[in-house]
């Protein structure tokens, strides 16, 4: 019975949205609502197509933002869960556990801080909106008699705006959104990058021996492109390397992208088709308790 409501649960929504693809071709209906008794079968599908689907639609669309709040919701239990018993019971490296949950601290302390400060900066805008506006209009004056005047007219509440305003902004130039973006994920991420980098070009050195027709190729195409791109190879090449890199980048590397983006599209037909029909038993298969 679970796995049949699994199924369930993967078929209909995945009609639903192939109805709405296959159906978008249909012309808008602009008769009234419902259609009245008489009206042809072409009307009949053209209000259930562009009206009883939208709609449905859009309700499903307001619905996603709670689906992904709970998804979320049982991502960080899942992750509370597994790191708090990879440190209650002194697992295999809990000591990066206690990482994930300090990290977790910080950056949540550093967002309630920038909460926090985002709720006060829209409370002194708010405030200082019109009397920002008022000192705007009257920079803009052409004569000093009239920017004066209308100087004049700003009143001392709207002054004080204005200075709260500009101390709240020399106060709080320290942002922990930036901060945190820029201290500890950007450096995170160049880390990263800098191992993958690493990593690909053992791989490639790996890769690029040649002992098969593939190979061959790929090593003839990397050494065109490297000439092609690399300062010393252009000089080397004089400027051949490039018309030849250009060449396998534009003609050679453009229709391998368009198989592999052809091939990608039939598995991806395959996959959803499995999945609609009920023969992924990675997905439907109910894990029974205990296992």
């Amino acid at each position: 019975m679970k796995r049949r409501l699994i199924w369930f649960a993967i078929l209909v929504p995945a009609a639903f949205y192939l109805l709405l693809f296959l159906t978008e071709g249909v012309r808008p209906y602009k008769g009234p609502i419902p259609p009245p008794a008489g009206t042809s079968f072409a009307v009949r599908v053209q209000y259930l197509v562009k009206v009883q689907l939208l709609d449905v639609k859009a309700i499903v669309s307001d619905a996603l933002p709670l689906l992904t709040t709970l998804a979320i919701g049982i991502g960080l239990i899942n992750v509370v869960g597994v790191h708090g018993a990879n440190i209650l019971k002194r697992r295999q490296e809990w000591p990066f556990s206690v990482v994930v949950f300090a990290s977790f601290a910080v950056v949540f302390v550093l967002l309630l801080w920038q909460y926090r400060i985002d709720g006060q900066r829209r409370v002194v805008t708010v405030a200082a909106d019109a009397a920002w506006k008022k000192l705007g209009d009257a920079q803009k004056l052409g004569t000093v008699a009239e920017r004066d005047a209308a100087l004049v007219r700003i009143t001392p509440a709207e002054w004080t705006a204005i200075q709260n305003l500009r101390a709240f902004e020399d106060e709080y130039r320290f942002e922990p959104r930036m901060f945190c973006v820029n201290y500890m994920v950007n450096p995170l991420v160049a880390t990263v990058m800098a191992l993958l980098g690493f990593y690909i070009t053992y791989a490639a050195y790996r890769a690029f021996r040649i002992r098969s027709i593939e190979a061959t190729a790929m090593m003839l195409s990397a050494a065109v492109v490297i000439l092609g791109s690399d300062p010393i190879g252009g000089w080397l090449t004089r400027g051949g390397g490039a018309l030849a890199a250009e060449f396998d980048n534009g003609v050679i590397n453009s229709g391998m992208q368009r198989g592999l983006q052809l091939g990608i599209g039939v598995a991806v037909i395959a996959a959803s088709l499995r999945m609609m029909l009920g023969l992924e038993r990675g997905i439907l298969e109910v894990r029974q308790e205990g296992t």
